[in-house]
């Protein structure tokens, strides 16, 4: 059935010299709508709308959608439309665009009109979209504009006006749409006019997809007109909303048909709602395209297989292993060679425990755009799995792992400097593992453990570091006051200090903390020898070695 295109028939209206509503008001009403939205728990709200092409797009007021799960538009003739997408809103402007699948009636539409209304024009608001047919329009004069992002218009006009007019369309004296009425920010104020043409323009973007505005309407939105940005849309959209999820996947594939990028996201969404056969078959389907990026197709597959297999949860589907990710992921490489492709074959491998492949593909890439301080961690990590005493290979690989970052390193640079310390430790480097804690120490950025110090203390001890090793020790007490081992290793090292007394009260408290620490009452015994207390020196190493402490038995044959 014909459409009509008001812009059009307005160019030929004369406008009545006693103001009554200009003749081309009975066509105009034809575009206005009712846009009611629900809520979740059913409640509706109602305003005003306006079509502008014939594809059933709508202008309104965002206030309405804000928190909606549903809405409709009713137009002139009685007939309900359900909103199909939201195609843009913003809610500073209160404005938004939306769409309906329009059934065969003959509503027109009203196509903006970019041309500025100058100050002192008329322009005239049309009845709600529910008046009676003979209720004429309302003419109102604009008083002052404003240019809002380069090139839209913002219209005060002289009268406040009744909330019932909110959102109906402002038309200009030819019949053109300028905008949407917006009531006065207090009684008594005056109204304004929302440029239609900004709200004509507004559009989805791929970034859209956690905008807050669009997110507080939860209607489904319309996808980025191209397919990439649809794909980004989607990608970066809430996939635990399945519903909504899986209809912009649908829409995708409605778009654009001959496209991979809606097949591989439905078969990772079917994957992770454990429909493994409908994923299994939606990825054939992509492999089976004309044209198609396969190996983008092959690396989607890879990823989701070798994720899966990593899930202890996992029930084994078919052929879905850990295996079949590897295959896929080599199968990508055979049409690309991409590094990225690479990359996930060698974390197959390292899951299959073939270290010594996983190894070379991962140092491989490292002379690659791929290279960062992980793969060196990785290929560390195999040599572990490979041959974990070869504790030089694992300090080489660490140290390339830093070579990545500049000195002085960042925070970033912090966990791989514990690991080589810890090494450096096992391998017997004390005084490189020292370096790395202190290093490591200055740059974690939040409060360091017990056993953190009471370690560096103990390498400190090997190294001879005494006033070191008594720092570390006086901070591990202050973390953890109730672990008696401290204490003890306290009074170790004040008795190599000569610091006999402060050696005699660290033991003590040591016992006061576990009275069955048998090191700690052979501590506080050679101390008291040192101090020339013979009795209680005899005491202290006697009860040791009732507590089974060998060394205890010959240290007391030693006093005289």
């Amino acid at each position: 059935m014909k459409k009509i295109c008001i812009a059009i028939i307005a160019c030929a209206c004369v406008i009545c010299a006693n103001a009554k509503s200009p003749k081309w008001l009975k066509n105009a009403r034809k575009a206005q709508v009712t846009v009611i939205a629900f809520d979740k728990d059913g409640n509706p709200r109602e305003s005003q709308g306006t079509f502008i092409d014939e594809e059933g797009t709508v202008l309104t007021e965002y206030d309405i959608l804000k928190g909606a799960v549903k809405a409709t538009v009713i137009d002139f003739s009685g007939t309900e439309h359900p909103v199909h997408r939201i195609k843009g809103a913003n809610s500073m402007y209160n404005v938004a665009k939306l769409s309906v699948r329009k059934n065969k009636t003959k509503a027109g539409y009203l196509v903006p009109d970019t041309a500025l209304v100058p100050k002192g024009k008329t322009v005239y608001i049309l009845p709600t979209a529910k008046a009676d047919k003979s209720v004429p329009c309302t003419p109102d004069t604009v008083i002052n504009e404003e240019v809002f992002k380069d090139s839209f218009h913002y219209y005060t006009l002289a009268k406040e006006h009744n909330e019932r007019l909110a959102s109906c369309p402002i038309l200009n004296e030819t019949g053109g749409l300028v905008g949407l009425l917006q009531m006065a920010a207090k009684k008594g104020g005056n109204s304004f006019v929302m440029d239609a043409s900004y709200a004509a323009q507004l559009a989805i973007s791929p970034l859209d997809a956690t905008n807050a505005d669009l997110k507080a309407i939860q209607i489904p939105k319309a996808l980025p007109s191209s397919a990439q940005d649809a794909a980004t849309f989607i990608f970066l959209s809430n996939s635990k909303d399945t519903t909504t999820y899986k209809l912009y996947i649908e829409d995708y594939l409605t778009a654009y048909p001959d496209s991979i990028n809606g097949y591989i996201l439905k078969a990772e969404m079917q994957t992770a709602h454990k429909e493994y056969d409908k994923a299994e078959q939606s990825y054939k389907q992509a492999l089976e395209l004309k044209n198609a990026n396969k190996d983008e197709v092959h690396f989607s597959w890879a990823k989701a297989l070798y994720n899966l297999n990593l899930d202890p949860t996992y029930k084994v589907y078919g052929q879905w292993t850990m295996e079949q990710a590897l295959v896929q992921a080599q199968s990508a490489s055979a049409v690309k060679d991409m590094p990225i492709y690479k990359k996930v074959q060698a974390d197959c491998l390292y899951a299959l425990k073939r270290y010594a492949e996983a190894k070379e593909i991962y140092i491989s890439l490292t002379k690659t755009n791929l290279r960062n301080p992980d793969l060196f961690l990785y290929a560390a990590q195999c040599q572990q799995m490979e041959d974990g005493n070869n504790l030089n290979a694992i300090i080489t690989l660490q140290d390339s792992a830093l070579s990545c970052y500049p000195k002085p390193y960042p925070a970033e640079a912090a966990p791989i400097l514990l690991m080589r310390g810890n090494n450096y430790a096992k391998a017997g480097k004390p005084r490189q593992a020292i370096a790395d804690l202190i290093i490591y120490e200055g740059l974690y950025s939040g409060i360091l453990t017990a056993e953190f110090y009471y370690q560096r203390e103990q390498l400190a001890m090997q190294c001879r570091m005494y006033p070191t090793a008594l720092n570390d020790i006086d901070k591990a007490i202050r973390l953890n006051p109730a672990e008696p081992v401290f204490r003890a290793e306290l009074a170790a090292i004040c008795y190599r200090l000569d610091m006999i007394d402060k050696a005699i009260t660290a033991a003590q408290a040591a016992i006061n903390l576990d009275n069955k620490f048998a090191d700690a009452y052979r501590i506080l015994g050679v101390c008291h020898d040192k101090n020339g207390n013979k009795q209680e020196a005899r005491k202290n190493l006697q009860k040791a070695v009732d507590l089974g402490d060998t060394m205890s038995k010959e240290l007391l044959k030693n006093i005289k």
